[in-house]
This record gives C-alpha cells, structure tokens and sequence, in this order.
C-alpha cells in the first residue's frame, strides 16, 4: 500500500487545480514535476533548485540570483500526485 512518507526524496508528479496563487511563486501551469522534501498538514512541500531572488550585492535593481527553496504546495491545489517508485531523481 502506497503512503504519502514513500514520496519523500521522490520526483512526482504533481496536478493542480485553481492554482492561480502558485502563479506568484512562478508555478504556471497545472502539471509539475518536482521533488518532494516533505509534508505536513499544511501540504507538501517540494525544492526548487533555480528560485530567482533579488541580488542586493549588485547595483542593479533588475538582478537576480538563482537560489535553492522549498516551496509549500497547500493540500487544497493538489487534485492528484503521481508516484514514480522505481525512477530515481
């Protein structure tokens, strides 16, 4: 029997729906591969390893830098999580 602890360290599948707020965190369309780093009763929470943030050490107001984040996916956009056991990633 599959359990959401078997997902962790996993590539997934993830399915959004009404996931408009995602938009801001850059997650655009409905259907997204990604590696869950965990869970809890808020949602899944996944790692993004090329997160763009505003780089202060430059003068330049438009740079960014590229940083690793883990990302809070909140139960309610999660229609479904498809599970690849035997793919590593």
């Amino acid at each position: 029997m599959m359990k959401i602890e078997d997902i962790i360290d996993d590539i997934v599948l993830l399915v959004l729906s009404d996931h408009e707020p995602l938009k801001e965190l850059g997650i655009e369309q409905n259907k997204l591969f990604a590696k869950v780093i965990g869970y809890d009763e808020n949602g899944v929470w996944i790692e993004n390893p090329d997160f763009r943030i505003p780089d202060p050490s430059k003068k330049s107001k438009k740079a960014y830098r590229s940083v690793t984040a883990s990302i809070l996916i909140p139960w309610g956009y999660l229609s479904s999580i498809v599970h690849f056991p035997n793919v590593e990633g």
